[in-house]
């Protein structure tokens, strides 16, 4: 009996699954990485603060819920830092000096939360519970943001998406502000 050989050469179905492994080896490896199955999303699950502490030229103001300032800073905040723009962690981190500075100094802002942020991303972010921005002095300008947890500050900065929402909102409140210049990580 003899043998059909097929008329022509089947290409298509071994490049789609050649693509689709490749796609699954992708996803892996960067839902190990992150530790985080929804690593593609790159934005935070929810930004609900509970205090924010804002530190201006060596007085510091806490703002709580009900405060009047409290839901506009919060709104702005959730807008700013809930979609980070880079593609890792930014190789900075905030030295002894860079805090006291914020002592007599510039402007900074700090959110607590009541539970850790988590953040979506292709990196890992830890379970921060406080996010600490420069609004104007050191490392203000460039829309980076530090996460921390209980009273210590991360190495490691991460790049708000819309730093505008935040620093407008700041401004109206009568703050100084370094408007923030686009970069690429």
């Amino acid at each position: 009996m003899a043998m059909k050989h097929p008329t022509r050469v089947r290409i298509i179905e071994p490049v789609i699954l050649f693509v689709l492994i490749a796609l699954v080896i992708y996803y892996g490896v960067n839902a190990l990485n992150a530790q985080d199955l929804l690593w593609f999303q790159s934005k935070a699950v929810e930004l609900e603060p509970m205090r924010i502490v804002i530190r201006h030229e060596g007085r510091e103001e806490t703002i709580v819920p009900g405060h009047e300032n409290f839901n506009a800073l919060a709104e702005a905040a959730q807008l700013s830092l809930s979609s980070p723009s880079n593609t890792d962690l930014i190789n900075l981190g905030l030295s002894d000096t860079s805090l006291s500075y914020f002592d007599d100094e510039g402007v900074l802002l700090e959110l607590y939360f009541s539970r850790p942020v988590q953040y979506h991303t292709s990196y890992r972010t830890g379970d921060p519970t406080q996010l600490l921005v420069p609004i104007e002095g050191r490392h203000a300008g460039k829309g980076y943001f530090f996460r921390g947890a209980e009273g210590e500050w991360w190495f490691g900065a991460m790049r708000m998406g819309d730093p505008v929402p935040l620093l407008d909102t700041m401004a109206r409140l009568g703050y100084p502000v370094d408007r923030a210049t686009p970069l690429t990580n």
